[in-house]
């Protein structure tokens, strides 16, 4: 599944052009899988990987050549085949990929990308269906909602699939809001965890009362700010949070910030600290560890090894990683196309 929404965010613009390259099947071993999107500027920089690296310089030739003559292009790219090293790539993989390429053009209203990326920004799920073709016009939509079932969608496009010919092919993929983790604490120790999750294209935010601390340069990769003190947190704050880090350091404000989390509903609530301080915070609430079993975590992150402040912040973002991942089916996060030939 796509992973890099925030990317995508941050660097589409309305007053340019692009060129989405989007994988629209795959055979055998690749990096990446259908539905995997790539944007494309017209000065060639490239947001997102289809490849390990070995196909985007590729790609975003091709890309020029779409964005002058304003029509869709497919590639085929068969990696397994010993004809690649003649031309150049001499990549060695064990798989074969289809992309396609589209115009995202003021011409064609950037084909209903920006109602996507305006989707994500109001964390909206929804589905981006693309028409798939070869040296045609570009054709694609944005049909938002938050229940993944195929005849569902289906039943959604079936107006829109009346107006196409007898023959076509829709790729639809399922589109879902960034993670978004909150980090209650603006500690020395929270800098790396800022940096980390910004790296996976996390929207985070951040709750301190202090705002000396919550003003240090590094935190501005945050999306959200807030001074705050753990008392004035009211029910439902917490509401748009898929997980939530307490590190503040203070066993009281910890209390609170937890409380707050469990009512709340939390998929994900990460506690700093030893398992004995897990306990008495959990004991102030007359629970026990194994009556938030799979919601609360203690002491946070996997058990990577290593004590240093990145150390550990490697070892949050991989266990909300881990259950980020499995909390959703698999199944539900992949593309799939509906096609009448």
């Amino acid at each position: 599944m796509q992973e890099n929404w925030q990317q995508l965010i941050n660097a589409f613009d309305q007053e340019q052009s692009y060129v989405l390259a989007t994988i629209v099947a795959t055979r055998g071993s690749t990096y990446r899988k259908t539905g995997t999107f790539m944007l494309i500027a017209a000065d060639g920089r490239c947001t997102g990987l289809l490849s390990g690296g070995c196909l985007e310089a590729d790609i975003s030739l091709h890309a020029m050549e779409v964005l002058k003559t304003n029509k869709s292009k497919l590639l085929k790219y068969d990696l397994k085949a010993d004809a690649e090293l003649l031309w150049g790539l001499g990549l060695g993989c064990d798989g074969a990929l289809d992309i396609l390429l589209q115009p995202l053009t003021y011409e064609n209203e950037f084909l209903a990308f920006p109602l996507m990326i305006d989707s994500l920004k109001q964390r909206q799920a929804g589905f981006y269906c693309q028409l798939i073709n070869d040296e045609e016009i570009a054709v694609s939509l944005f049909v938002a909602g938050n229940h993944y079932e195929k005849d569902e969608v289906r039943g959604k496009l079936l107006n829109y699939t009346s107006t196409l010919s007898n023959k076509y092919e829709l790729l639809v993929t399922p589109v879902n809001p960034p993670i978004s983790l909150l980090i209650c604490g603006a500690g020395p120790d929270v800098l790396p965890v800022v940096s980390m999750a910004n790296q996976l294209g996390w929207q985070i935010s951040l709750w301190d009362h202090r705002a000396t601390y919550l003003e240090q340069v590094e935190f501005a990769l945050c999306s959200s700010r807030k001074k705050i003190r753990a008392e004035h947190i009211k029910s439902g704050d917490m509401n748009d949070f898929d997980g939530v880090v307490v590190m503040s350091h203070n066993l009281t404000s910890d209390g609170l910030f937890l409380k707050h989390a469990l009512a709340d509903k939390i998929d994900y609530i990460g506690l700093l600290g030893p398992a004995g301080r897990r306990d008495k915070l959990l004991n102030s609430l007359s629970l026990t560890a194994s009556d938030v079993k799979d919601q609360v975590f203690g002491p946070v992150g996997l058990d990577i090894g290593g004590r240093s402040p990145q150390a550990i912040a490697l070892s949050i973002c991989a266990e909300i990683q881990q259950q980020t991942s499995r909390r959703f089916e698999i199944a539900k996060h992949k593309s799939f196309t509906i096609n009448n030939s």
